[in-house]
């Protein structure tokens, strides 16, 4: 691995690490957990439900869903947890080939990095005069832990492959920007549903994100089997 790779995935690391000490001491934990805790379990299972990208050894899953989702209803340190805990699952449940320690902790970071900034620019938009509607604080918030994600993940790759950061971020994650936009459209629908009925019957919306993650794989899948065949 050359070393500008080696520097960039310890600043991450670093960077990662200031998130989640930021997360624990810039929200107390709440006294009903039993939401937290719904969304926690569901999103380690969410996390089992995994896309494999086109021309990495990475993934993507469900998962993001709550992350979204605690964007909107929880604190940031239980989104944190969600988030990291997540990133852990699809990290090693499965994996063709098991990680390096250090590709599971850039993984992690990269995630807690993301989050933090979706987080706050949610909040900051959020707070700047009129309220949005939640439909569009969830695009943006999807669209900046997209963009965040991705970017961080593909740096590291522009500098273990040696290839411009345009080029490896188009050929491996433009096409995963739908996926997330229609993740926030379902967490925003989720998080209106449970304003006015409450949270608990808005999970009965999870299985469309089951549809769209079944399109996605049934599309990857078809991918997979042209590049293979040129």
């Amino acid at each position: 691995m050359p070393v500008s790779a080696r520097v960039y995935i310890s600043v991450v690391s670093a960077a990662g690490a200031t998130a989640i000490a930021y997360a624990c001491f810039d929200s107390p934990w709440p006294a009903g957990l039993t939401r937290f805790l719904v969304y926690f379990l569901l999103s380690l299972l969410a996390a089992t439900l995994k896309l494999r990208l086109p021309g990495l050894t990475g993934t993507m899953s469900i998962g993001f869903v709550f992350v979204l989702l605690g964007i909107a209803q929880l604190t940031l340190i239980e989104t944190m947890a969600i988030a990291c805990a997540g990133a852990l699952v699809q990290c090693l449940w499965r994996a063709q080939t098991r990680p390096a320690p250090v590709q599971v902790l850039f993984s992690v970071s990269a995630v807690a990095v993301s989050l933090a900034l979706a987080a706050r620019g949610a909040e900051s938009i959020g707070s700047a005069g009129r309220m949005p509607p939640v439909s569009a604080l969830m695009a943006v918030a999807a669209s900046l832990y997209f963009a965040a994600n991705s970017l961080l993940v593909s740096g590291v790759l522009s500098l273990v492959k040696r290839q411009p950061l345009r080029t490896v971020w188009q050929q491996c994650f433009l096409f995963a920007f739908p996926y997330y936009l229609l993740g926030g459209a379902i967490a925003g629908l989720m998080t209106v549903s449970a304003r006015d009925i409450g949270w608990q019957p808005s999970l009965l919306m999870l299985p469309v994100m089951g549809l769209i993650y079944f399109f996605y794989r049934v599309y990857l899948g078809r991918v997979a089997v042209v590049a293979d065949s040129q």
